[in-house]
C-alpha cells in the first residue's frame, strides 16, 4: 500500500506541476509583446550575442527568438514549482493537524518464541 501510494502521489505531484507550468508559460507568452521596449531590448541583445558569434543576421534573430522563448519556459517552471511547494507544504501542515487524532493500531502479541501451540508438536 506505501508503494501504490507513493506512486500515485508522486503521479499526481508531477501531473500539477506540468500543468501549473503550461499555464504559467502561456500566461507569460501571452504578455511578451512585439512591439514592448523591454522585448526589443532583450531580442536585439541576443541577437548581437549570436551576431558577435559569427551567425548571420537571420539565425541570430531565430537564436534570439529561441532564447526569449527559454527565457520564458525557464521562469513558468519556476513558478509552477512555487506554487507546487505551497500546494504540498498546506497538505502535510494539515496532515499534522489530523494526526493527533488518529489512534494507533497495536498487533495483538503471538506466541513467545519456545511456547508450544496448541495442536502443533515440535520435532523431536
Amino acid at each position: 500500500m506505501r508503494n501504490i501510494g507513493g506512486s500515485i502521489g508522486i503521479a499526481l505531484a508531477t501531473t500539477y506541476l506540468v500543468r501549473r507550468s503550461q499555464h504559467h508559460q502561456a500566461t507569460l507568452v501571452g504578455h511578451v509583446d512585439v512591439w514592448s521596449a523591454e522585448t526589443t531590448r532583450r531580442l536585439s541583445q541576443w541577437a548581437r550575442h549570436f551576431w558577435d558569434h559569427g551567425d548571420d543576421t537571420f539565425t541570430a534573430g531565430r537564436r534570439a527568438t529561441a532564447m526569449l522563448y527559454h527565457d520564458a519556459v525557464t521562469q513558468a517552471q519556476v513558478l509552477a514549482y512555487a506554487d507546487e511547494f505551497w500546494i504540498l507544504s498546506t497538505f502535510f501542515f494539515a496532515v499534522l493537524v489530523v494526526l493527533p487524532l488518529m489512534r494507533r493500531v497495536r498487533a495483538e502479541p503471538g506466541p513467545a518464541t519456545g511456547e508450544r501451540v496448541e495442536g502443533l508438536t515440535a520435532p523431536e
